[in-house]
């Protein structure tokens, strides 16, 4: 009886030490979920930059908007503007959904890229071009040339976009020096 006891009793001392230390696996393992890989961080700290560099972009279209500088534009052309401008935010939001929704580098790499082809100082660029060309209509109108080259300057600045290119914008700078060296001649 006594060799039943201690089999009993060492039995149990056994599943004793057993179980506590399998149960405090299951605990911990249950306290502590899968800690986020590396690249999720990642992406969460490039989602977060990015959607700060479009709010900036975002604001800096609002101001131009509204500025002084549009406003003073002829009423037709300052319309066509903030027109352009209101599509380049509604561009800005598109890639602001698609940041929010990017799950991977790759996804943030890509709009990281497109955002960096945005560019809002084209916007200030078309507003110097168009100004120009309004300074210079009341001195071509004599000259049937300038006139053309002034209407060619405006039409190729207000095409402009965020994303345009630089030969876009020196297209309508052409055509504006064009009208200048024309009113040129002739006044010479």
């Amino acid at each position: 009886m006594n060799t039943a006891r201690r089999i009993t009793a060492t039995a149990l001392a056994t599943a004793a030490l057993v179980a506590p230390s399998a149960l405090a696996a299951t605990a911990t393992a249950v306290a502590t979920p899968d800690k986020p890989t590396k690249p999720a961080k990642t992406v969460k700290a490039q989602t977060k930059q990015l959607l700060k560099d479009i709010a900036g972009k975002d604001k800096r279209l609002e101001r131009l908007s509204t500025s002084t500088a549009v406003e003073a534009l002829a009423d037709d052309t300052e319309t066509e503007v903030v027109a352009n401008v209101t599509d380049a935010r509604t561009v800005l939001a598109e890639l602001k959904t698609t940041v929010e929704a990017a799950d991977s580098t790759v996804d943030t790499r890509a709009a990281r890229k497109e955002l960096r082809s945005f560019r809002v100082e084209n916007f200030r660029i078309v507003v110097t071009i168009v100004k120009k060309v309004e300074g210079l209509e009341e001195a071509a109108a004599a000259d049937p040339e300038a006139v053309t080259h002034l209407a060619a300057a405006e039409a190729a600045a207000l095409e402009i976009t965020a994303t345009s290119t630089k030969a876009d914008i020196r297209a309508a700078r052409d055509h504006v020096k064009d009208a200048q060296a024309e009113l040129g001649s002739e006044t010479a």
